[in-house]
């Protein structure tokens, strides 16, 4: 089991599994918000996507200047304090969460529902699997970045020439066939989201709400994309490994001084 921090970074956490399409899912869904329901996530709201995609063959309609675009249902289901719940398309099972406790916690949580699912419909296999954290450097006072951040992703954040606005690194690197990509984003003001991963339904806590001043939001994203027949617990062992390239990467970011103040 996993050691909880006291006064963890994390503030946002997202798993997903893309699975083979189901374009018939609408009339699953009953079953599955039911099933949903009974194990704590009783808030339930459809919406739709749009999503398109252009290629050379399709017909693009330049007097009227308008690109094909497809509506695409996806289903919210949510915890009553709407700090976590799931995400359902018709290729792909996503849990989110604002309130993060330990790995081992959030993804018991996320393959209970992907069994859901499964029940529901059958899957037949997993082709992508996914795992990212947001986490938030705010320096207590007194203190700079530099004691929280390892000085490669620093760039010129603390320039003493001018106001530094923005500041961004990103370094992507394979751990056998998990890709990782490590982000870091240095910048003064409120705490944000990734233009991505707008909009969300989740409540923050009121520490990252109320913050404002100079942060760095890491964002640290890992991922296999390979294609199996579905099995949980296969699936369970594989978000073992994704995490613990996240756990590295964002151990190599930050300082010693960092990790003691988040413990």
């Amino acid at each position: 089991m996993g050691h909880r921090m006291n006064n963890a970074p994390v503030y946002f956490v997202i798993v997903q599994a893309r699975f083979n399409p189901i374009l018939a899912l609408e009339s699953y869904v009953p079953a599955i918000q039911d099933d949903l329901r009974r194990h704590g996530f009783p808030d339930a709201r459809k919406g739709m996507l749009n999503t398109f995609n252009l290629t050379m063959n399709q017909p693009f309609d330049g007097a009227q200047g308008q690109v094909p675009v497809s509506r695409l249902a996806r289903y919210e289901f949510l915890n009553v304090e709407r700090t976590s719940g799931f995400i359902l398309d018709q290729a792909a099972l996503s849990f989110q969460t604002t309130d993060y406790d330990v790995f081992e916690t959030f993804s018991k949580k996320f393959l209970g529902g992907l069994e859901v699912v499964h029940n529901a419909v059958e899957l037949s296999y997993t082709d992508r699997l996914g795992l990212r954290y947001l986490d938030a450097v705010l320096p207590e006072a007194g203190e700079s970045l530099s004691n929280y951040l390892n000085e490669r992703v620093l760039g010129l954040s603390e320039y003493d020439g001018g106001q530094v606005v923005h500041s961004f690194s990103e370094t992507v690197f394979k751990v056998a066939d998990t890709n990782v990509t490590a982000r870091a984003v240095i910048q003064d003001g409120p705490l944000g989201f990734p233009p991505d991963l707008l909009p969300h339904p989740l409540n923050l806590p009121e520490r990252f709400q109320s913050f404002k001043g100079m942060h760095a939001l890491l964002d640290t994203d890992g991922s296999v994309e390979r294609r199996e027949s579905l099995k949980v617990a296969a699936i369970e062992d594989q978000l073992r490994v994704i995490h613990a390239a996240i756990i590295r990467a964002f151990e190599a970011t930050v300082t010693e001084h960092a990790l003691k103040v988040w413990a």
